[in-house]
């Protein structure tokens, strides 16, 4: 018997993903579930889509139905659910739980964030959610979260605006339990980032690795990751119009003639 609700699920981890496992947990009793995500990790994919290459689809079992297994981008995995596998238009669709934080100017790398944005842009309410840890040990809070806030949007509680979606990070709780909810502002360069050289290969080859320092620690909470650090689940809305009105309103055509 379909349920009331019918919800789309994906991540950037991958089909097998802990987080992916625990967002449909969550939302097994409240909806019909559709998955489908990438049969490998793909983070760092942001909202990049496969041009190039075609993409393999095979459908797995997963709980008590089916999912698609994608070899694309998690935007991919977005666009064929919503396009093609999805039979109507889903009421709520949801990415992550990602292992990562996905705050501040990482929310643009982010394939977790990518796929949400994408449902955002086709009209569908999206929700990113993602842990301050890495190796998560559980997601027993973040279930009960995830439940409680697709609910909300689900019964029109919590109304996301077109082209919106509410990106949702919660905190590495090893150490403490959740202090509560703030609704913040992404916040910009907080973390110390740089390029490790590695012993060069063949023909003059060299290997470069991204590595990402420690972030910046502040006791008042200005931004998400200074409330997350803090030990609060952030809710910030990310837009995806991408127009800046204020810019567009003040510049002057005359400024770019020759």
């Amino acid at each position: 018997m379909k349920k009331k609700y019918f919800c789309v699920i994906s991540n950037d981890d991958g089909i097998t993903a802990a987080g992916l496992k625990a967002v449909y947990e969550a939302l097994e009793p409240l909806a019909d579930i559709l998955v489908s995500a990438p049969d490998t990790q793909r983070s760092g994919a942001s909202h990049s889509i496969s041009c190039d290459r075609s993409i393999r689809v095979k459908k797995v079992r997963y709980g008590s139905g089916q999912a698609y297994s994608v070899s694309g981008t998690p935007a991919d995995c977005a666009k064929l659910a919503l396009l093609t596998f999805a039979k109507r238009k889903p009421d709520l669709f949801i990415s992550g739980v990602n292992h990562g934080p996905n705050i501040e100017q990482f929310v643009l790398y982010s394939g977790t964030v990518g796929a949400a944005a994408e449902a955002a842009i086709l009209g569908v309410p999206a929700l990113a959610f993602s842990i301050d840890e890495y190796a998560p040990e559980n997601f027993v809070a973040a279930v009960q979260y995830i439940r409680k806030i697709a609910l909300k949007v689900l019964q029109g509680g919590i109304r996301i605006k077109k082209h919106t979606l509410l990106n949702v990070n919660f905190p590495d709780t090893r150490n403490g339990t959740v202090k509560g909810v703030k609704i913040m502002p992404k916040g910009f360069y907080e973390y110390a980032e740089k390029y490790i050289k590695k012993s060069g290969g063949k023909n003059g080859t060299s290997y470069y690795w991204h590595i990402i320092g420690k972030k910046t620690i502040r006791k008042t909470h200005l931004t998400d990751a200074d409330a997350v650090s803090g030990g609060f689940i952030t809710i910030t809305p990310l837009d995806f119009d991408l127009n800046d009105d204020e810019a567009r309103v003040k510049l002057k055509p005359g400024v770019f003639m020759v």
